[in-house]
């Protein structure tokens, strides 16, 4: 080996740490340590950042989204308004409107938001438009977190006592009337746990709902952010311990539902399977479910139009009706 080439090899060994300078002089053992204290402090550094503090900072962010701003439309005001406020059962107050207050027959519908949404959100605003010109009265509020509401978001097992205590009252200003939870994304989950241990609930509609939260997370941080799903999942048991909830929340744990129960499912949904829509709907003898071809998460209302959309519902409950008794 020429002179150059030995020298050239010893630095490039110098380089990677090793100890060599010069032509075979060894560093200070002082020296070799502190090289690999720091090599050590970086990577502990590096690892403190990618499996804690970036899924912490993931969580907190997850549980305190920015507020959808809750301004009723006009083409909604001029129906009929009642502003409400119910409070949960460990103390959030929780805001709502009653669209079309006045209106007449034996459904009220009752309309439940997704995560980071409001119930003035377009597609909320839609639905509530087509099923108050038909004449039911139409409940919509906010979740806690989320809009006029207080509280902060558990993205859903909290959220369950928001819509239960709305219900309760739904139920005291429509006496006799058939109680319908229309849920969204988290509002979906929420109301098939809801229904399930509720009798005041005579039916379901779960458009796009989740199966569980600890499946939901890592999707949704895949799916709204450029981090892998797996720090997804670092977040979402980071935020459980925030919260104080656990994971294992969603209908994927309701034993059974014994009212109808009909479940949207659109087929470029990133965060719903065909197969998790299926068994959710299994949940009842009388679930079916709407697949909508085209239209992404919580994108069924657009797809279809408000008046084929309340058509299925009106369809599914009568169906369901007659099966049921």
């Amino acid at each position: 080996m020429r002179d150059e080439e030995a020298a050239a090899l010893l630095h490039h060994i110098n380089v990677f740490g090793l100890g060599w300078v010069g032509r075979g002089r060894m560093v200070s053992s002082g020296g070799l340590l502190a090289r690999r204290r720091l090599i050590l402090l970086v990577a502990a550094g590096l690892a403190l950042m990618v499996l804690v503090v970036i899924p912490v900072y993931v969580a907190y962010a997850s549980l305190h989204p920015p507020r959808c701003i809750s301004t009723l439309p006009e083409a909604l005001a001029s129906k009929g308004v009642v502003e409400f406020n119910v409070t949960s059962p460990d103390g959030v107050v929780v805001k709502g409107f009653i669209v079309n207050p006045n209106g007449v027959g034996s459904l009220v519908f009752v309309l439940m938001h997704g995560y980071t949404s409001c119930s003035t959100a377009p597609y909320i605003v839609k639905l509530a438009g087509e099923l108050s010109s038909r004449g039911f009265p139409v409940v919509l509020f906010d979740f806690r977190g989320h809009g006029r509401s207080g509280g902060t978001t558990t993205i859903g097992p909290r959220e369950v006592l928001d819509a239960r205590s709305v219900v309760g009252y739904v139920s005291k200003l429509f006496p006799g009337s058939r109680i319908v939870l229309v849920g969204f994304s988290m509002g979906a989950s929420v109301a098939i746990v809801e229904a399930s241990s509720d009798p005041r609930v005579y039916a379901v509609v779960a458009d796009s709902p989740y199966y569980t939260l600890a499946r939901v997370v890592p999707r949704w941080i895949s799916y709204a952010t450029p981090l892998p799903s797996w720090i997804g999942s670092l977040a979402g048991l980071y935020g459980s311990l925030m919260a104080g909830v656990s994971l294992d929340f969603g209908p994927a744990n309701v034993k059974a539902l014994d009212k109808p129960l009909l479940v949207f499912h659109s087929s470029r949904d990133p965060l719903l399977t065909r197969s998790e829509a299926e068994a959710i709907a299994a949940k009842s003898s009388c679930g079916r479910v709407v697949e909508v071809e085209g239209a992404g998460h919580v994108e069924a209302v657009d797809k279809l139009g408000p008046a084929r959309y309340v058509d299925a519902i009106l369809a599914a409950i009568t169906a369901c009706s007659k099966t049921l008794g």
